[in-house]
């Protein structure tokens, strides 16, 4: 098996950083890469047999977000052995990496590994820093020790189109997420926005639509924050009493740094 496929939903570009780093580091022919961040409804993709295809998902409150299980459905593999990855913001990942071991196996992967690893926390300021330019260089090494126990792996998947199952943390029914409020999300400083666009170009749900100033419908903002970390002149803002409080419980809880973990 010497061909590799890439699936990745990332509005700040953590997850995939992870991703194409496990691939490099595992050295096999590129066959076809998948960003699912943005929602497609002409998403096609062939089927992914006869290669390993790495997925992976951002975590959002200890779950996977809708619109990348959406577009990931839309795969299918007749078998194929396929690497898991959920990147988080230094909390916990609770069942994402469970749900995503499921959803990978109903479209028909034969999941053989898996992974957490930390990326800078979507809520994550300068004033309240939680993981902090993550990945950094050492969870980058982390990519390619995961991808030598990987690759060691795959060589008996090879020999046999079996290996043994691997066990992964997470409970059955899944945490419930509870709604996010519509009237909150990130908001413009009217006189720092150019309507440049490129908070628009980022957000994963459509959500922006540029007037005279970029606007938000709170109905489709998932809190990624990418707008507000990719605007060049830090007009987009999210500074509101809810989400203050939230950022403050994790600067004062989430600031030790966690350190990725493989499952095998």
């Amino acid at each position: 098996m010497n061909n590799l496929n890439l699936i990745y939903y990332s509005p700040t570009g953590t997850t995939k950083t992870i991703v194409k780093e496990i691939g490099q580091q595992l050295g096999l022919k590129l066959n076809a890469e998948y960003n699912i961040t943005k929602t497609q409804a002409e998403l096609s993709p062939e089927p992914c047999d006869n290669s390993l295809t790495i997925i992976g998902l951002p975590v959002y409150s200890g779950r996977l977000p809708l619109a990348a299980l959406n577009a990931l459905k839309k795969f299918r593999s007749n078998g194929s052995p396929a690497i898991i990855v959920v990147l988080y913001g230094n909390r916990e990942f609770e069942d994402s990496l469970l749900e995503l071991h499921e959803l990978a196996t109903s479209c028909g992967f034969s999941v053989i590994a898996g992974a957490a690893f930390i990326g800078e926390h979507s809520f994550s300021t300068i004033e309240k820093p939680i993981a902090p330019n993550r990945p950094d260089k050492q969870d980058l090494e982390k990519c390619n020790e995961f991808a030598q126990i990987v690759q060691n792996k795959l060589d008996k998947f090879n020999r046999t189109d079996k290996v043994s199952e691997i066990s992964i943390p997470g409970n059955y029914p899944y945490k419930e997420l509870n709604p996010k409020p519509t009237t909150i999300y990130p908001e413009t400083d009217k006189e720092l926005c150019d309507q440049c666009g490129i908070c628009a170009d980022v957000c994963p749900t459509d959500a922006i639509t540029i007037n005279q100033v970029a606007e938000t419908n709170g109905e489709l903002c998932t809190w990624c924050c990418a707008c507000v970390k990719s605007c060049p002149n830090e007009a987009r803002i999210f500074e509101n009493p809810v989400i203050a409080g939230i950022q403050k419980k994790l600067y004062t809880n989430c600031s030790a740094r966690k350190e990725p973990e493989f499952f095998v």
